[in-house]
């Protein structure tokens, strides 16, 4: 019998072992986890600061179709407000708004993708002027090719300044749109 005793009492020890063991473990783990939730308030109280960010050839959304359509929304309504704010162009009938806005924003989405994928280096190293430039162009040719005898701009000065105040206006309603759509999760 005092074996029978004496292995009963080897296994409680090993059982309030076993259990001192686990107690332990379960006292790590718990402060583990207290440190990682400390690590996420710390983390959520970082990214609720404002980050301004440039995003180079920036996304309404990624559905190119809806992408595209928001682009051409935007563009048109830019253009015909810079064009009739400050008259930089002549033209005989609304539609060629329209069809310049439509025209620049089909082009523009191709120059952005093909000099975003395949020349971004560049991109960088220009700070995104090569954008700009490319904009000209775009502006330029369809001034000078497209709309020939419906749409004009008085000189050239004039469209590189056209440009810039319309570049520079999208970029900015753009950039609040987008962090808009982010907020929403509508992006």
């Amino acid at each position: 019998m005092s074996e029978d005793i004496k292995d009963e009492i080897q296994e409680e020890l090993v059982e309030e072992e076993n259990l001192e063991q686990e107690k332990e473990e379960l006292e790590q783990l718990l402060k583990a986890i207290e440190e990682l939730e400390k690590m996420k308030k710390k983390e959520k109280k970082w990214s609720s600061n404002k980050i301004i960010s440039i995003e180079f050839g920036s996304v309404f959304h990624h559905n190119i179709y809806i992408n595209f359509s928001f682009s051409f929304i935007l563009n048109l309504t830019l253009i015909y407000l810079v064009i009739e704010i400050f008259h930089f162009a002549q033209y005989t009938d609304i539609l060629y708004i329209v069809i310049l806005a439509f025209s620049y924003t089909f082009f523009e989405t191709i120059y952005k993708k093909y000099v975003l994928y395949n020349h971004f280096s560049f991109v960088i190293k220009s700070l995104g002027f090569i954008f700009y430039f490319g904009y000209v162009v775009i502006f330029y040719l369809l001034d000078v090719i497209l709309l020939d005898e419906v749409f004009d701009f008085y000189n050239e000065t004039l469209l590189v300044v056209f440009v810039a105040i319309f570049t520079l206006i999208r970029y900015i309603i753009g950039s609040m749109l987008i962090q808009n759509f982010r907020r929403r999760n509508l992006r």
